[in-house]
């Protein structure tokens, strides 16, 4: 079970995040479990900290939503750095020249997340707080760094209706599956562009595909190495980590994230206006 699964892991020094990717998933009993388990192993609720993929308006036909409002309550009373909320985008991605969509989609589907969870007592500063956004990037560098860039700036603006200013956007980036094929070499050079984009527009977590990643057949040694790092370089050797925003400054990119910024809100408005999730 979990405890053989996380056997030797230090609760206190690790962050955990956890996805179901199978039906009949219980994101709230892997919770219990989780919670249980560091507790047994002498941690506090303050030092686990972590995230559970759960995404009620995608992944159910009747979303568990009063379970999800319970959740968020627990952990802001008792494990402050946990996230149980996940804003799924990577439904919505769809290359280069769907940004404008993708994004208006994600910021409507978090607004909605507010909105609901508000009607279960929740105040939207404690739904942010324990909530993330999972978007997927692709190969496009510029394009990719303005639509985080973009992503945090649109929602500040839905937190602003809700009277919040200076609240924190979580994201964390995935590679979008299409963007590896069967060349590895060039899959592992396509992740270095990719990763660096990911962290120059702003990710807070970046989950790197292994070169072998689209053979299905697990992991080779070398691809985990290689795509762990990846990660060492950007932050330990380029100390991208040590900026607050690489890329404010850049024309092109300034520029870029302006235009994905104005056109996606009309969009969202739109969409707020149908009530797409509602």
């Amino acid at each position: 079970g979990l405890s053989k699964l996380l056997q030797s892991v230090k609760p206190e020094m690790v962050s955990l995040n956890f996805g179901e990717y199978y039906t009949g998933k219980q994101p709230v009993q892997l919770f219990e479990q989780l919670t249980a388990w560091a507790r047994e192993q002498g941690a506090n609720g303050r030092q686990l900290s972590g995230s559970i993929d759960f995404d009620p308006l995608l992944d159910w036909n009747e979303p568990p939503l009063a379970e999800l409002a319970d959740l968020v309550k627990s952990c802001a009373e008792q494990y402050p750095a946990f996230r149980p909320l996940q804003v799924n985008a990577k439904a919505f991605h769809s290359g280069p020249e769907r940004i404008v969509e993708e994004l208006a989609m994600t910021i409507a589907k978090g607004n909605e997340y507010l909105a609901r969870l508000q009607e279960h007592g929740l105040q939207p500063s404690t739904v942010n707080a324990h909530m993330q956004f999972g978007l997927s990037i692709s190969k496009s560098y510029f394009v990719e760094i303005a639509k985080l860039r973009a992503v945090r700036l649109l929602w500040a603006n839905v937190l602003k209706g809700y009277g919040l200013s200076g609240g924190a956007t979580y994201l964390v980036v995935h590679f979008a599956a299409e963007t590896q094929d069967e060349q590895k070499n060039t899959n592992i050079i396509r992740a270095s562009t990719q990763a660096m984009s990911a962290v120059i527009g702003g990710a807070d977590r970046l989950y790197v595909l292994p070169s072998d990643h689209i053979d299905q057949k697990g992991y080779s040694p070398f691809s985990l190495r290689i795509g762990r790092n990846l990660q060492h370089l950007l932050k330990m050797e380029s100390h991208l980590h040590r900026v607050v925003d690489p890329g404010a400054g850049s024309y092109y990119i300034e520029e870029l994230t302006r235009q994905l910024c104005e056109k996606a809100w009309k969009r969202f408005q739109q969409l707020d206006a149908e009530r797409v999730f509602g």
